[in-house]
């Protein structure tokens, strides 16, 4: 089949849903598809692309109403033939569907949810019904979530967990060391990563820090990412006077490096859909402590091989991560388990594997 996967995300942002597609191509191209990755002109996402050796074609719609970028979808749907198209956002969904129709093409449209996207408004109820043949999603939660309002029928929203590569015990290991005084005894690595934004509630977890720190001086945290918030949360770490343990390590490539020497994982999220960063972490075996939002309910069995908590709510940071800092063994017995839990169903290969299925099948 001839597949296109399209996502007008902006240049300079990089998160799950784009990893998502990186690897969906690979893996659909591995299965004898020819797959072109359609992205914005001079983003991340088409640079990772590139360095894959995915076909690119560069287009970004800016709003659902993107009449230059429809004709230029239309153009490029008349010469590669499409047979599906899968839109990472609303907009590229949509604005391919129209294009579509004008190019005389009966691709079938696919709508990837890794978000929760779609509202219980007309518009949204109108577009799906129109231009949309099926939802891909990553959660159980969502996929209820959009039965309880959205005109389709039980079969319309499919859900395809996301895949993490599995883990290994011999990672280059990212060295910490470098931030922490040579006489800290046993000193506890608390991580986390994401975009610098609202989102991800860091401002919440620097909060519970400084608690934490107050009572473990040999904690450390440290935030991968970069965004728009890093000022204000340096400004945060700043005044809590807990800048030599809390360290912003800015954008990380090598992610699973972090994760190989860390001792703890934390996600402070007010939303998410299937985090990758949680999958990710959990195949490294640590134990993680996160805000209970969609699909985290689906990785994390409280008290099991995780911790689940409130988004927003400081105490419960601090306490779930005190427990863990306090308690060796239950960090590695909630690690054990969790890497155990995501080996035994979250891989790239059963992601790709249940995509191609659920596109021959429509």
């Amino acid at each position: 089949m001839n597949i296109a996967l399209i996502n007008s995300i902006g240049k300079n942002k990089w998160g799950g849903g784009e990893k998502w597609m990186i690897m969906a191509a690979i893996g659909l191209k591995s299965l004898g598809h020819n797959v072109v990755v359609v992205s914005r002109k001079g983003s991340k996402l088409s640079a990772k692309a590139r360095e894959e050796n995915l076909d690119i074609k560069e287009i970004g719609a800016n709003s659902d109403f993107d009449v230059v970028a429809g004709l230029q979808f239309c153009s490029f749907f008349r010469k590669f033939r499409p047979d599906v198209i899968i839109g990472c956002q609303n907009k590229d969904w949509r604005v391919a569907a129209v294009a579509l129709k004008l190019a005389g093409s009966k691709a079938k449209v696919f709508s990837r949810q890794g978000l929760q996207l779609l509202k219980n408004h007309w518009w949204y109820k109108w577009t799906v019904k129109l231009f949309c043949d099926g939802i891909i999603t990553n959660t159980n939660t969502i996929k209820k979530e959009y039965e309880s309002f959205l005109p389709v029928d039980k079969d319309f929203i499919k859900v395809i967990f996301n895949g993490v590569e599995k883990g290994s015990d011999h990672l280059e290991k990212f060295d910490y060391s470098a931030y922490i005084p040579d006489d800290v005894s046993n000193p506890v690595i608390i991580l986390s990563t994401g975009r610098l934004a609202h989102q991800k509630g860091f401002k919440f977890l620097i909060e519970a820090a400084e608690k934490i720190i107050k009572e473990h001086p040999n904690v450390y945290f440290f935030l991968a990412g970069r965004g728009k918030l890093e000022t204000s949360l340096k400004h945060q770490i700043d005044r809590l006077g807990i800048t030599k343990h809390f360290v912003l390590l800015g954008f990380v490539e090598n992610v699973p490096s972090l994760l190989s020497s860390a001792d703890i994982f934390v996600l402070t999220s007010l939303y998410e859909g299937m985090p990758n960063s949680i999958l990710e972490a959990m195949s490294q075996g640590l134990p993680v402590v996160s805000t209970k939002v969609n699909g985290v309910v689906e990785l994390i069995e409280n008290g099991v091989n995780g911790f689940t908590i409130s988004a927003g709510d400081v105490d419960e940071i601090y306490k779930s991560l005190n427990e863990l800092v306090a308690d060796k063994s239950k960090r590695l017995d909630f690690g054990q388990k969790a890497k155990a839990f995501v080996e035994s169903g979250f891989s790239v290969d059963r992601m790709v594997r249940d995509l191609d299925e659920v596109l021959k099948s429509n």
